[in-house]
């Protein structure tokens, strides 16, 4: 489904910024381009996590590199990703920052911005062109948007260049719809009907399952037919965006929200809903679907191709399942969200009261552009990498052997130059993961990817940003809805109450504040258009 008026948006942020660019900022401090003196050998400090999969050392090419181009002694203390929260917290406390701080959430960089800690990139962005046309492309324009403070940035997002695409999606066992002489579903219809058959000759066997309970199970399957609310990325938030309307909206209360109900209502009733839903975790799922109880999953195609299906085919060899192509609902439209553009809750910052604000804010536009991308995702070329005729890169299998007992093999060998997401890289490239993962995780990716493409598949939007104020009463009216909500609707879904019940639990839903909510998120959302 073709979302225009997002890519108006899009394209209209993008116009007005170009404008504004052409503008003095007042208050700007960063010197001219040509003033700024490199001569000077210099030290700039980093605090970064450090994830629990991938060292991150203190020293080595890339550091080498960045001494030579910028001269630059890059010190970087990786703090470890379980205390890394409270190190962060303590540290804006005190107003003591290094000179960058890394990993930084996004919830955290709003509300620190507007108290003057972290240097103003946009008035240094003449020093950040790299950084600055990519976030104000028109591929992001839109979305930026909801990450300034007062119009301005504040923060180096993490981007990607090039990623393996993860989404939450339907995935299938194909084995089965052979056996009954079926194509794969192109609607929920059909993808019922399917179920259903499979259902006779295999009595034993649930249509599906998710895992992380009834919200996660509701928000799986709730946008993609037609309406929305607890999204796997937010499973306590009935909150979702609706580009329909290009509002957001409190989907329980929508009038679609009733087909979500009676879906699951009669898939229960049917034997389709794995009867254990509500209380199902990640190895309760695992169990099942790879010990084949269950016809279908709804999770994301990292686990369906490294997890369920290696361990599937070990009882039967024959055994598969695949991601299906987006199914249209009961409009004919197809929505399905892939996890979100970037990493928007990953973000660098720099003290306001550094010495070298133009060279810190180069040092970090250079790792945006073709060579600080390079470096800073695959080393040295010749040495760590080489790169194929048809632009094919290809990391050192020297390199990947000597990892071969890691647990996590990309991140290990990442680990060992500080490359990548978990590493110094700003602007990722995942390429390592294509060349060593499972082939079918890179071919379900090339899928999502070109679904993507054809606007069958969206990214997830980025929430607007709240003030604080805004923040303590959703959190509150939040508490409250969820209460009702998370009491009730398991009775909805087993049939204990009837479609009958249906608009009086929409009501007492509304009395707990479900539309001040919606007037919340909307006004949030309003400021950044």
């Amino acid at each position: 489904m073709k979302k225009e008026h997002l890519k108006k948006a899009a394209a209209l942020s993008m116009a007005v910024m170009m404008a504004a660019g052409s503008l003095v900022i007042p208050g700007t401090t960063a010197k001219a381009a040509s003033e700024v003196d490199h001569s000077e050998e210099i030290t700039i400090t980093m605090m970064t996590t450090e994830a629990g999969t991938q060292k991150f050392p203190t020293e080595g090419y890339v550091y080498d590199v960045i001494k030579e181009k910028f001269n630059i002694n890059l010190e970087v203390q990786p703090i470890p990703a379980s205390d890394y929260d409270t190190k962060i917290s303590t540290v804006l406390a005190s107003g003591q920052m290094p000179d960058i701080i890394g990993g930084l959430q996004s919830e955290k960089l709003l509300k620190y911005a507007p108290t003057g800690m972290f240097l103003n990139l946009t008035e240094y962005k003449d020093y950040a062109p790299d950084y600055f046309d990519l976030m104000y492309g028109e591929d992001r324009a839109a979305e930026t948007k909801k990450v300034e403070s007062d119009g301005s940035l504040f923060g180096f997002q993490k981007c990607e260049y090039n990623r393996i695409a993860v989404a939450q999606m339907v995935a299938i066992r194909t084995d089965l719809l052979e056996e009954i002489g079926v194509e794969e579903p192109t609607t929920f219809e059909e993808y019922y009907d399917d179920l259903l058959k499979i259902k006779e000759k295999h009595p034993d066997m649930y249509g599906f399952g998710t895992r992380n309970g009834t919200n996660y199970l509701v928000g799986s399957f709730a946008y993609a037919l037609g309406t929305g609310g607890f999204p796997t990325f937010a499973t306590t938030r009935g909150m979702y965006y609706e580009p329909e309307s290009d509002s957001y909206v409190y989907g329980p209360t929508s009038e679609k929200f009733t087909r979500v109900v009676e879906f699951l209502q009669n898939a229960y009733k049917d034997g389709l809903l794995d009867p254990d839903y509500a209380t199902m975790t990640k190895d309760d799922l695992f169990e099942k679907a790879s010990s084949g109880k269950l016809m279908s999953v709804y999770d994301n195609n990292s686990f369906v191709g490294r997890v369920y299906n290696p361990a599937l085919q070990e009882i039967d060899a024959n055994a598969k399942f695949d991601i299906l192509k987006p199914m249209a609902n009961e409009d004919g439209n197809t929505r399905s969200y892939r996890y979100e553009k970037d990493w928007p809750n990953n973000n660098s910052v720099i003290s306001v009261r550094t010495k070298y604000p133009e060279r810190v804010v180069e040092l970090l536009n250079w790792m945006y552009t073709e060579e600080g991308r390079m470096i800073t995702n695959f080393g040295e070329e010749g040495v760590n990498y080489t790169v194929d005729e048809d632009g094919t890169i290809v990391t050192s299998q020297d390199m990947i052997d000597a990892q071969a007992g890691a647990s996590d093999v990309a991140a290990a060998v990442r680990g060992e130059l500080g490359l990548g997401l978990q590493g110094l890289a700003q602007y990722v490239d995942e390429s390592l993961d294509a060349q060593i993962t499972d082939p079918i995780m890179v071919e379900n990716a090339e899928k999502i990817a070109e679904w993507t493409e054809e606007d069958l598949i969206d990214y997830y939007p980025l929430w607007p940003s709240f003030t604080e104020e805004e923040t303590s009463r959703i959190t509150e009216l939040e508490s409250n809805i969820n209460n009702v909500f998370n009491q009730e609707i398991d009775g909805f879904i087993t049939g204990k109450s009837t479609m009958d019940d249906w608009a009086g639990f929409v009501e007492t839903l509304k009395s707990q504040g479900t539309e001040e909510l919606e007037q919340i998120f909307n006004d949030a959302y309003a400021r950044t258009k």
